[in-house]
């Protein structure tokens, strides 16, 4: 008899302070870690949980996945009875599962639970709740086994994407999709902060193996969603395989397509391939780890951010920039250093995230070893965009909170807006590729052209939306540029920017009196003709 087999995320909401979780758990990568004191200029998303629906739609049997339910919809849906009941979760969402295990044995005694995600990293997690089975790696290949499948399978990429949900305060209701496509896991470089690299076993697990099979996916993805923008996620350092990136770039270049893709990649591989060849392959955006000046971490040696990042502008390529605080060199007198190396690069988007130490990595099982990790401090504040939960020999931990703040104030406020950053790119990427003599990268400067036409109106409500004047003097100065080139903004884009203007106030008015947090909506998928 084939099994019924639930997955579920922890319940909603979100970004509360309640027994069971804390404000600064905001679920949206962008406006908790990306652009994270940006206001109304934040881009909010809305995701599911990728790894559930990808383990679901590689089992071959009827699975449902449900994501973000209440605890009433939870409730409701292990009342079926299912035989398995998986539930995903990070380290801060521990309390959530903690209720949810106590929740299936009280109401489906008879159900099998097993936790997985960064969660079941926690040290004596079974003496801490009721479970069956724990999972730590790969997902697919765990419940295979578990469920008596064939351990062999071929991936198959589920349907799924994270939504945009505003824009300069404008609800957008899901309209502006981005496809997501797993395309692996981990990373074999194995820094000492790194849970992904641990949690896989310090291995680079490739679902799609070649460039492609990776191309031919992108293609499903794009026909399935109507879009030429998606995301290559999972994978921690697409580029540690550049034969499949360079198949990938022939597949695209062949093709004649133009996409924009969004991937993850080490600095030592970005250089190795070139930005040019990146931006050949489609790649739009992508996220670099430069730590900090004073690591040593073998990815970044002896490499010039500043160059690197102002090489990938001028191909159109938009960044993220993670650069890591309060690590053990940091002094009062060097972090503020380290904060300007970063700003100079000038990155699309920047995340400033604590030297975190998370169960299971070597840095955790250092500072155990040192007696760092402050007692008492619960699982649901060890999150790295709060106070540190460890012992700095040179920081409090209000004053690394306090630094962590004003590395993004500083971030937001000399280099502007990030919406304001991925405009001045794209024009950037317009004005070096037209001038190509690949034809490839000619057709892909005209995509960029196409998008000035919304980017005038952008430009125009932000004029007046932004803080500060320094801020409108950039704001001025690209949509100078722009205009210059794409003829003034005309009388209808100014009044759909007029438009933007209003909502952008509206949504300034709500975050003041109200809070700016938005809740996810419930997903319910059944995979396999699951009911």
């Amino acid at each position: 008899m084939t099994p019924r087999v639930l997955l579920s995320s922890v319940f909603k909401p979100f970004a509360v302070n309640d027994m069971y979780s804390r404000k600064e758990s905001i679920l949206e990568l962008w406006h908790n870690q990306l652009t994270k004191v940006q206001g109304i200029f934040s881009l909010r998303h809305s995701y599911v949980s990728f790894g559930l629906h990808s383990i679901a739609n590689n089992l071959g049997i009827p699975c449902t996945v449900l994501d973000f339910p209440t605890q009433k919809r939870f409730i409701r849906e292990i009342k079926k009875g299912y035989d398995y009941v998986g539930i995903g979760a990070i380290t801060p969402n521990f309390q959530k599962v903690k209720w949810m295990t106590a929740k299936i044995r009280e109401i489906s005694p008879q159900s099998k639970i097993i936790l997985g995600g960064f969660c079941a990293a926690i040290p004596n997690l079974r003496n801490l709740l009721d479970a069956d089975y724990i999972c730590t790696g790969e997902g697919i290949s765990f419940m295979r086994k578990l469920l008596g499948l064939p351990a062999e399978f071929e991936f198959k990429n589920p349907d799924m994407s994270f939504d945009l949900r505003e824009l300069l305060g404008m609800p957008v209701f899901g309209i502006l999709k981005n496809p997501q496509i797993i395309v692996g896991l981990g990373c074999s470089y194995g820094c000492d902060f790194c849970s992904p690299s641990q949690f896989f076993g310090y291995k680079h697990i490739k679902f799609f193996k070649t460039g492609r099979a990776l191309f031919e996916e992108i293609l499903r993805t794009s026909e399935k969603y109507g879009k030429n923008t998606i995301s290559l996620g999972g994978d921690d350092n697409f580029l540690l395989d550049l034969d499949r990136a360079e198949e990938l770039r022939q597949c695209m270049i062949k093709s004649g397509r133009i996409f924009k893709i969004l991937i993850f990649g080490s600095a030592d591989k970005v250089i190795e391939l070139g930005a040019e060849k990146l931006a050949e392959m489609g790649v739009d955006g992508i996220w670099i780890g430069r730590e900090s000046d004073f690591s040593s971490y073998p990815k970044n040696r002896g490499i010039n951010m500043k160059a690197l990042f102002d090489d990938l502008r001028r191909h159109g390529i938009k960044t993220v920039l993670s650069s890591i605080l309060l690590i053990d060199e940091h002094t009062k007198e060097n972090i503020r250093q380290d904060i300007d190396s970063h700003l100079a690069c000038r990155p699309t988007f920047s995340q400033f995230a604590h030297y975190a130490p998370i169960p299971q990595t070597p840095l955790w099982d250092r500072m155990c070893k040192e007696g760092r990790i402050i007692p008492g401090i619960p699982w649901e504040d060890m999150h790295a965009f709060n106070e540190p939960w460890y012992y700095h020999p040179n920081f409090t931990t209000k004053e690394g909170k306090d630094i962590q703040e004003e590395a993004y104030q500083r971030d937001f406020h000399e280099l502007g807006p990030s919406l304001l950053r991925v405009i001045e790119t794209d024009y950037e990427g317009w004005k070096y590729l037209r001038q190509s003599n690949k034809p490839h990268l000619r057709d892909k400067a005209d995509s960029f052209a196409h998008q000035m036409r919304s980017y005038k109106i952008a430009l125009a409500a932000m004029d007046y939306l932004v803080p500060t004047v320094q801020m409108r003097e950039m704001v001025r100065d690209v949509r100078w540029k722009i205009e210059e080139s794409f003829g003034p903004t005309n009388t209808f884009q100014i009044a759909v920017a007029c438009g933007l203007l209003l909502t952008g106030r509206f949504r300034e008015f709500r975050n003041r009196h109200w809070g700016d947090v938005i809740q996810p909506p419930t997903c319910f998928v059944c995979y396999n003709n699951s009911r």
